[in-house]
């Protein structure tokens, strides 16, 4: 089984986006500008360009199911999990979401992303989403809480419910074999 959600971002995480670009751009060239041969310019630009650059590598793609796993493929990066270590999935209100502080990552520009801090459950949490709403949470059975974005939250929890339930089915058959 393969199976495959992509990410879309909303207007609000696109403007946002436009936005940081736009400022960062008009800073680096008043920052030329204004102090032309100075150090200070050429290390806010070099700065600026290696962050944007790591946040740019960091940016979800989609999510893919396949046999036993889930993905969440990034542009450089792959975050795993075994479906059979996947407590439980539930659709996420953005009400929750609202106690969620970044910590490392990305807020707008081009998603969500990162480590965020759940003042509500003091805990610290993963965020893989491409627009602020229809959020979806995974547990697993370590009690590592990631959020994902998904517009078809509601197939893709089914999605994943019925991978769970064969990948079971499959190990009890498995383990029936290896008995005999």
């Amino acid at each position: 089984m393969k199976r495959s959600f992509n990410y879309n971002f909303n207007r609000r995480t696109k403007i946002h986006t436009a936005v940081t670009l736009v400022v960062v751009a008009i800073i680096a060239v008043l920052l030329y500008h204004l102090y032309t041969g100075g150090f200070f310019s050429a290390w806010f630009i070099s700065v600026v360009l290696a962050l944007i650059a790591l946040m740019i590598l960091s940016i979800p793609r989609r999510i893919v199911l396949l046999d036993d796993k889930l993905e969440i493929q990034c542009i450089s990066d792959i975050t795993e999990f075994d479906i059979r270590e996947i407590a439980s999935l539930r659709k996420v209100d953005n009400k929750e979401m609202r106690w969620m502080i970044r910590v490392f990552g990305a807020s707008g520009f081009f998603g969500y992303y990162g480590k965020f801090f759940d003042i509500k459950e003091f805990d610290i949490v993963n965020i893989y989403a491409s627009e602020w709403d229809n959020f979806v949470e995974i547990t697993d059975i370590y009690d590592t809480r990631t959020y994902i974005s998904c517009r078809e939250s509601d197939n893709f929890i089914n999605t994943i419910r019925q991978a769970k339930e064969l990948c079971q089915e499959l190990s009890k058959e498995d383990d029936l074999q290896q008995a005999v």
